[in-house]
C-alpha cells in the first residue's frame, strides 16, 4: 500500500535506533491501515518489534520526526515499564488513564536521561491540534501536554490536579508502582464528574505514543472482544451506535418531582453563606420503579433495649378522664373562695406515647456507590440490605423511620429520592421499595444534609438523629474546589445540630476519613472497613443515637 511504501525506506533506519540502545532484537515495521470506523492509528509494541503506522495528517509535523519520537518513545517502554500486568476488574477509562500516565513516566524519564530529546517532544506539541475542552482523550491530552511540556499551562481544575499529583511523584520516575494511586485518584474524579470515554474511537491523544497494548495481560474473552471490535462490520450489516464506557452506573431516568426547595450553602472562602444557592429536587417512587430482587437471606438485625423510662404523657384540665386532675379540683376550691367562676375541667388522661427516636437513613446514590467490594457486591447493594434489615428491624418498634437517598447533577439538581416517609407503614418487602434507589451522578452532601434536617425538624419525637450511609467525600461537576463541599457539609452539619438533630455517618471509604472528620467531627462518623458488616455497623449506630444499651 501507498502508506507503507512512503515509510519503508525509514524502517531500517529506525531499527538502528533500537540496537544503538541496547535493544539487539529490536525491530521496526510498517503497519497496516486500521478499518475506516476505527480509532486513529497508532503505533503498536509486540514483543520487540515496533509497528509504525504513517503520521496523521491532522498534526503538522514532520514525518521522520514522529517516527523517531515513537521509535524511542517503545524504546523507554521496553527499558523501564512493565509488561503484561493483569487487569483485575479496572475499567477501560482507567487502564487507559494508566497507560497515559506511563507513557509521560517513559517519555519524562528519556528527557532526564538524553536532555535532546525534549526538544523533539516539545517540537511535536507545538504541532498538536487544538484540543476541544471536554471528553475523556481532550482531557488527557492537555494533562500530557503540561506534564511533557513545563512552559505549557491549562485553566481545567482536573489537568490542574493531575499535574500537580505527577509532580509530587516526580522524583520516583524509576518506580512505575509510584503512579498507581495518582491514577486512582485521577480516575475517580472523572467518574464524579461523569466524563464518558467512547472505546471504539478512542486513541492515545499523542501519535508518537504506541497503543499500550504490551501493559496488560486481557483475558481470552477481552482479547476476543477486542477483535471482535477492530474489525469492521459485514457489508450491509445494520451500524450500532459506538458503545459508551464509563463506570458500571449510568446516569438514572428522572423520577417524577414533588417539590424544589432552595437552600443555602457555604463559602469558606467568603466566610459566608451564599442564599438560594442549591436546588433540592424531591423525588416519588412511582410503583414500577419500587421493585427489586430479594436480597440474601442475613441473619435479622438485634437491636438492644431502650434504656430510658417509659412515661406517657398525662394531659390535664380535661372534661373528661381517666381520674381526678388534684391540681385543678385545687384551684376550683381557691376560686369559690374568692368568688369567681371555677373552671369546670377537673380529669386529666393519659395522652399518646411521643415516639422516642425520629430516625432519618440518608442513602448516598452517586454513581460511585456502583463499584464493587472486596465481597463482590456493590456499594449500594450494602446499603440497601442495611436498610432493609434495619427496617425489619423497626418493624415492632415506636420509633419513627425515614429513609431517603440522594445524589446531584450540579447545585440546581440535588435529588433526594423518598423511599419511606416518616409515618408510612412498612412495605412488606422493603427491599421492593429500596430498589428504586438506583446508582448514578454526583454528591452533593451539604443540600441533601438541610433538606433531610428541615424533614427531622418537624418531627416531635424527643430524639431525632441523621444517619448517612455513604462511600466517599462529596463532590460535584461545578465543584472543582475540592474542599468547597467537605466545609459546606461540615456547616450543614453544625446547623443541623443547633437545631438538635444529631448527626451521625457510615462509610466504606477509608481513603475519605479526613473529610469524614471534617464533616462530622470526631465520634460523629465510622468507617466500615468490612462491607459484610455495614448492617451490624447500623444497627450499632441506631442503638447509640436512639439511646440503646
Amino acid at each position: 500500500m501507498a502508506g507503507a511504501d512512503s515509510l519503508t525506506p525509514r524502517l531500517a533506519a529506525l531499527g538502528h535506533v533500537m540496537h544503538a540502545f541496547g535493544i539487539d532484537d529490536g525491530e521496526v515495521q510498517a503497519l497496516d491501515g486500521p478499518p475506516q470506523d476505527g480509532p486513529a492509528p497508532r503505533p503498536v509494541l509486540h514483543g520487540a518489534t515496533l509497528l509504525l503506522p504513517e503520521a496523521p495528517a491532522a498534526w503538522a509535523m514532520a514525518a521522520e520526526d514522529l517516527h523517531l519520537a515513537a521509535t524511542l518513545h517503545a524504546i523507554g517502554h521496553l527499558r523501564h515499564s512493565p509488561h503484561r500486568l493483569p487487569t483485575g476488574n479496572r475499567k477501560p477509562m482507567s487502564l487507559a488513564l494508566a497507560g497515559a500516565v506511563e507513557d509521560v513516566r517513559v517519555d519524562r524519564l528519556l528527557m532526564r536521561r538524553h536532555p535532546g530529546l525534549g526538544r523533539l517532544f516539545r517540537r511535536l506539541l507545538r504541532s498538536q491540534p487544538e484540543l476541544p475542552q471536554v471528553g475523556f482523550e481532550a482531557l488527557v491530552a492537555r494533562l500530557q501536554r503540561v506534564l511533557l511540556d513545563p512552559q505549557a499551562d491549562d485553566d481545567n481544575a482536573w489537568v490542574r490536579k493531575g499535574r500537580a499529583l505527577f509532580e509530587a511523584q516526580a522524583g520516583r520516575l524509576d518506580d512505575a508502582e509510584a503512579f498507581r494511586e495518582l491514577v486512582s485518584v485521577l480516575a475517580n474524579d472523572l467518574g464524579q464528574l461523569r466524563v464518558r470515554m467512547n472505546l471504539q474511537t478512542y486513541a492515545p491523544p499523542l501519535p508518537w505514543h504506541d497503543d499500550n497494548s504490551h501493559l496488560w495481560a486481557h483475558g481470552a474473552d477481552a482479547e476476543q472482544a477486542e477483535t471482535t471490535l477492530r474489525r469492521p462490520p459485514p457489508q450491509g450489516a445494520p451500524q450500532s451506535a459506538p458503545p459508551q464506557v464509563a463506570d458500571e452506573a449510568s446516569d438514572p431516568a428522572p423520577l417524577p418531582e414533588l417539590a424544589r426547595h432552595d437552600y443555602p450553602e457555604w463559602h469558606y472562602r467568603l466566610d459566608r453563606a451564599r442564599d438560594h444557592w442549591c436546588t433540592v429536587i424531591e423525588r416519588a417512587v412511582p410503583p414500577a420503579f419500587a421493585s427489586a430482587p430479594t436480597p440474601p437471606a442475613r441473619t435479622p438485625l438485634r437491636l438492644a433495649r431502650s434504656r430510658r423510662l417509659d412515661r406517657s404523657q398525662r394531659i390535664r384540665r380535661q372534661w373528661e378522664g381517666d381520674e381526678l386532675d388534684l391540681d385543678a379540683a385545687t384551684e376550683v376550691f381557691i376560686d369559690r373562695r374568692l368568688g369567681l367562676a371555677p373552671d369546670p375541667r377537673l380529669f386529666r388522661r393519659n395522652g399518646r406515647t411521643v415516639p422516642r427516636t425520629s430516625l432519618l437513613l440518608l442513602l448516598d446514590l452517586s454513581a460511585s456507590t456502583a463499584d464493587l467490594q472486596p465481597c463482590g457486591r456493590s456499594v449500594l447493594d450494602l446499603e440497601r440490605e442495611a436498610a432493609a434489615l434495619l427496617m425489619e428491624a423497626l418493624r415492632e418498634r415506636e420509633d419513627r423511620l425515614e429513609v431517603a437517598g440522594f445524589n446531584s447533577d450540579g447545585r440546581q439538581a440535588v435529588n433526594y429520592l423518598r423511599l419511606l416517609d416518616f409515618g408510612q407503614p412498612l412495605p412488606a418487602d422493603p427491599a421492593t421499595v429500596l430498589g428504586a434507589a438506583r446508582p448514578g451522578l454526583s454528591t452533593r452532601l451539604g443540600a441533601a444534609l438541610r433538606h433531610a434536617t428541615t424533614r427531622l425538624a418537624k418531627e416531635r419525637s424527643a430524639q431525632r438523629a441523621l444517619l448517612v450511609l455513604s462511600d466517599g467525600a462529596p463532590s460535584d461537576i461545578d465543584a472543582f474546589d475540592a474542599r468547597h463541599l467537605v466545609e459546606d457539609a461540615a456547616r450543614a452539619v453544625v446547623e443541623a445540630r443547633r437545631k438538635g438533630v444529631r448527626c451521625f455517618c457510615l462509610s466504606l471509604e477509608r481513603a475519605s476519613e479526613a473529610e469524614l472528620r471534617r464533616i462530622f467531627g470526631h465520634g460523629g462518623y465510622r468507617i466500615v472497613d468490612d462491607p459484610a458488616r455495614l448492617a451490624a455497623a447500623l444497627a450499632r449506630s441506631y442503638a447509640e443515637l436512639a439511646g440503646c444499651d
